[in-house]
């Protein structure tokens, strides 16, 4: 790898987790993304957290793989309670193996109980959690976050802007990304119509997949828990572009799909616009910290 010296860090392995990572390993970085052991992506398609159940998972023809003990599915297809793994020097072995063979490495590891095991050059908090984070800055030569909830110059080093329109993928250097409004990004004239989100706690179960087309009005899910089972029904036509991981307990407001508008148009396997342009802001970063560091050599 022509960054082989410089591996990166990316906690997280939602969508533009996974689009990062993507450009990032295509550019010559070694990548370990972190993950919850049961992750809430709904664009599981363009999500290497799938490796946490399947033990390895493609993207655009870039493959990641788990290094940790896979997931125990039960029979009802849900994970099972698991808890967390040892992250040790073994661990650290299995991430190295990963690169070696080409591959992106994966671990659960929320807590980064990792980065003492190995030499990383930059630590990307892509988690897109939208609220004040812990600060990470200092943990490595250089740190960066994307979206709105932390700062630049006091957090983390850059933070890059995830918000659609004419600023998304800035660099930002001193300061925070635009404020997160709650609503989701226009596409073809829809925007909150497109995304839906559990009505209660409970254990979520799909009616459709990923990539098939709906009607208005069609039956997305079920939310089973406390009391009579709550429907989540479409508000528009399109295409199930996201979609939450089958039987995953989740609580009152945890986003469970979106359908695009665009419908047979768009294809859910491939990297979206958004999830390309903040990787590039990304990867433009991180170029420019690695000739800063060249400088004071």
């Amino acid at each position: 790898m022509l960054f082989e010296r410089h591996p990166v860090l990316i906690r997280g392995a939602g969508e533009h987790a996974s689009a990062i990572a993507w450009h990032l390993h295509l550019a010559g970085f070694p990548v370990v993304m972190t993950e919850l052991p049961q992750p809430l992506a709904i664009r599981r398609e363009v999500a290497f957290s799938r490796a946490l159940r399947s033990g390895a998972w493609t993207v655009e023809d870039v493959t990641a793989r788990l290094c940790c003990e896979p997931l125990k599915i039960d029979s009802s297809g849900a994970p099972g309670d698991r808890p967390p793994a040892d992250v040790d020097a073994t661990t650290a072995a299995a991430v190295r193996d990963a690169w070696d063979a080409g591959e992106i490495a994966l671990v659960i590891d929320p807590g980064l109980a990792l980065l003492p095991h190995l030499e990383i050059f930059a630590i990307v908090d892509a988690r897109m959690q939208k609220t004040a984070s812990q600060a990470i800055r200092g943990h490595a030569p250089f740190t960066l976050a994307i979206g709105p909830g932390i700062e630049a110059g006091e957090q983390v080093d850059v933070v890059v802007e995830t918000e659609r329109g004419h600023d998304l993928g800035r660099i930002i250097r001193q300061g925070r990304a635009a404020h997160d409004t709650s609503i989701p990004g226009e596409i073809a004239g829809e925007t909150i119509n497109r995304v839906y989100f559990a009505p209660a706690d409970g254990r979520f179960w799909a009616h459709v997949e990923i990539g098939q087309l709906v009607r208005k009005g069609d039956l997305l899910g079920v939310v089973e828990g406390d009391g009579e089972p709550r429907t989540v029904v479409t508000q528009i036509a399109g295409r199930v572009r996201g979609l939450l991981a089958d039987g995953a307990t989740i609580t009152a407001g945890t986003k469970l799909a979106d359908v695009d508008p665009r419908g047979e148009t768009i294809d859910p396997a491939t990297l979206s616009d958004k999830g390309r342009t903040i990787a590039a802001g990304v990867l433009t970063a991180l170029l420019e910290a690695l000739g800063a560091a060249d400088d004071k050599r």
